[in-house]
């Protein structure tokens, strides 16, 4: 394999959690007395609150209330939402397939580390990943390329030899700010038009393992 590392986002890329996100930011911004509604919050998924809230409120809001109301939604999504995440198809037979081929794999999330070990969990992956990121691993969320970047020092490949899979346009922009090539997913719900700089675009990752072959021939030419 000319393709040596793969690092996988992990919200709407794996997991089939953005709408629980939504809500609950939603019900997070009306507990500070902020209405929302989910078509407002929605573009904004694969940023983390470090970026997310201020893009959101204004400079009088982010004073008053902006650094508790991350701290709230992180604990209200743990205590309410994190429960009804359900993995998307196939994720552990299609890393098993990755595995078999010799890509070492990785999960790049700047959620909280509690979330992190859940999803793997849910996912049943742990013995076939070579690394794994949260929130503390990076100062700023995606797009900042910080996220892939401690994730590809977890695996050991390069950046000419390793993509990125995630759903969301910032995945997009922190894989490429971090010179890697990306397959987009649009199990996330972002339209293809927002997908559309990425080197591969996807229905979902069963559909990317079944072009593994394609992928890696791309990397044939780096």
């Amino acid at each position: 394999m000319n393709l040596k590392g793969m690092i996988f986002d992990v919200d709407g890329t794996l997991v089939n959690s953005n709408e629980a996100h939504v809500r609950c930011w939603v019900e997070a911004f009306a507990h500070f007395g902020k209405a929302l509604d989910p078509e407002t919050i929605r573009p904004h998924m694969g940023k983390g609150g470090d970026l997310l809230v201020p893009d959101l409120v204004t400079s009088r809001e982010m004073r008053r209330f902006g650094e508790e109301l991350k701290t709230f939604r992180s604990l209200l999504f743990r205590k309410k939402y994190l429960t009804e995440v359900r993995p998307f198809p196939h994720v552990r037979g299609l890393f098993e397939t990755l595995y078999g081929r010799g890509i070492k794999l990785a999960l790049a999330s700047s959620a909280d580390e509690e979330e992190v070990k859940y999803y793997s969990g849910l996912l049943g992956v742990d013995d076939l990943l070579a690394g794994s990121t949260s929130k503390r691993d990076a100062d700023f969320s995606k797009p900042s390329p910080e996220i892939f970047l401690a994730a590809l020092a977890r695996i050991g490949t390069e950046t000419h030899d390793t993509i990125t899979v995630g759903d969301t346009p910032y995945d997009i922009l922190a894989s490429h700010r971090a010179a890697m090539a990306i397959a987009a997913v649009r199990s996330g719900g972002f339209a293809q038009d927002d997908l559309q700089n990425a080197e591969f675009l996807f229905d979902d990752v069963e559909e990317l393992v079944r072009e593994i072959d394609r992928i890696d021939d791309y990397f044939n030419h780096e």
